[in-house]
């Protein structure tokens, strides 16, 4: 699965091309076609196996990659900071001189953030060549790292795929995953699945996101051990597993929609439609959202 696009602002495609992955380098396979690619972020036309290097700068991921950041602390009060500069003037005389001259000028003190110098290597995967990140691990203490890694790999080549570093293979992608994007498991609370839940109601009315958070909310504070989200014509659909009860609960943005409860049948449910899920012959339960649906809701996953 290819991970493409200018930037992204949170893990949820590293993680869903990842497969259940917890350690990972980002690759992008070496073709006829990405010659001036390689060429601009500072690589040989024909790069061999071995090869690494801190990317040129081509934009400010990779800027902030090979200078770091000087970022102005308006916060602190002004201080005197000598500055130099060449200028030409005249004597009493009329003479003319030219030289540099350093004066101090009142300015917000500067903090230098260090450049992190990621490299790209050329690795071999398969009999083909790829441009690849060192190996990233897929946990939260390393959130801001693996976000910073897939988008200096988009800023230099526009898309990626996933490689396993344990077996040196490039992640494939299953058939099941295409409508559905499957987080890697352990617990989600609220905490965890409320950026993935933000991502796809940022375009709905506040009044409309409450209802959604709410309805989320009350699902995921039974620590869902599965989630899954779905993409496509499925946007806006979850599906929150309940591995220990065989529970599985479909909810969906949609405030019109109903809430599904299936069993321990994700396998199947994951290759079928929205419409054979909802309206086929697969054993669920239709929760609408009515005033009772919050209790209801309790006593299923309470259990």
């Amino acid at each position: 699965m290819q991970v493409k696009g200018k930037s992204i602002r949170s893990v949820a495609r590293l993680l869903a091309a990842s497969k259940g992955c917890e350690e990972v380098k980002l690759a992008h396979r070496i073709t006829d076609d990405t010659e001036e690619l390689l060429s601009a972020v500072g690589f040989d036309k024909e790069p061999l196996t071995g090869d690494y290097l801190i990317p040129e700068v081509v934009g400010k991921v990779t800027a902030l990659n090979a200078r770091g950041k000087e970022i102005i602390r308006k916060d602190l009060p002004l201080e005197p900071q000598p500055r130099s500069y060449y200028r030409t003037w005249k004597d009493w005389h009329g003479q003319e001189h030219s030289g540099i001259q350093t004066r101090d000028i009142n300015m917000y003190p500067r903090e230098y953030q260090p450049a992190p110098e990621e490299t790209l290597h050329v690795i071999e995967v398969e009999g083909d060549k790829y441009i690849a990140t060192d190996s990233m691990e897929l946990n939260e203490s390393n959130e801001s790292r693996n976000i910073y890694l897939s988008n200096l790999m988009l800023e230099c080549f526009g898309s990626f795929e996933v490689l396993d570093s344990k077996n040196g293979n490039i992640i494939s992608t299953k058939v099941k995953q295409l409508h559905w994007d499957i987080l890697p498991p352990g617990e989600y609370p609220w905490e965890k699945a409320k950026s993935l839940v933000g991502e796809v109601t940022k375009k709905l009315k506040d009044s409309e996101k409450g209802v959604v958070e709410t309805r989320m909310q009350a699902i995921t504070k039974y620590n869902p051990d599965f989630l899954a989200t779905g993409r496509a014509g499925f946007s806006g659909y979850f599906i929150y597993g309940f591995a220990s009860k065989g529970i599985y609960v479909l909810e969906s943005i949609y405030l019109d929609n109903a809430t599904y409860i299936f069993g321990d049948n994700w396998e199947q449910l994951s290759k079928l439609t929205k419409n054979q899920i909802i309206n086929g012959e697969i054993e669920h339960q239709r929760i609408v959202h009515d005033k009772k649906w919050k209790r209801t809701i309790n006593s299923i996953l309470a259990r």
